[in-house]
């Protein structure tokens, strides 16, 4: 939930810079997400960090792709004294960069915006991938 929290938290922001399109707020179970590993990578390695999640949230018509570090539950604590995951944004949109002002040492060094937009774009295509996926996928049904 704390996760959920941080992902709307960046996620509406980027929505901002995009065409409005009236919709309901995502619930949970839409954003998909996987472990990504740089030894299991076939592009250049975006991150500073060997493995991390990669999540896709779903606003309205617009996808966002994050990365953010796994933390294991000692790393994270407790109430009162959570520590939240490292996270970045995954796009090809330079203006989008200005919501993960913050972490952005989880990025791999880079001399120039247009290198980094480059390394990260398979890895944003691949986190649309998630949404579309979770799009498609048959719902379970939740009633008892």
């Amino acid at each position: 939930m704390v996760m959920l929290a941080a992902i709307l938290a960046v996620a509406i922001p980027i929505s901002l810079f995009s065409e409005r399109v009236p919709a309901p707020i995502a619930c949970a179970s839409t954003f998909p997400e996987i472990v990504i590993r740089k030894a299991g990578s076939q592009h250049e390695w975006p991150f500073s960090i060997e493995e991390g999640e990669l999540t896709c949230v779903r606003v309205g018509a617009q996808r966002a792709v994050f990365f953010s570090e796994i933390l294991t539950p000692e790393e994270m604590g407790g109430f009162g004294n959570m520590t939240l995951p490292r996270m970045v944004v995954v796009t090809a949109n330079p203006l989008a960069y200005m919501v993960s002002f913050e972490d952005r040492e989880l990025y791999a060094p880079y001399d120039t915006l247009e290198t980094l937009i480059t390394r990260l774009a398979p890895f944003e295509r691949m986190g649309w991938a998630l949404c579309d996926a979770a799009e498609t996928a048959p719902q379970a049904d939740t009633k008892s």
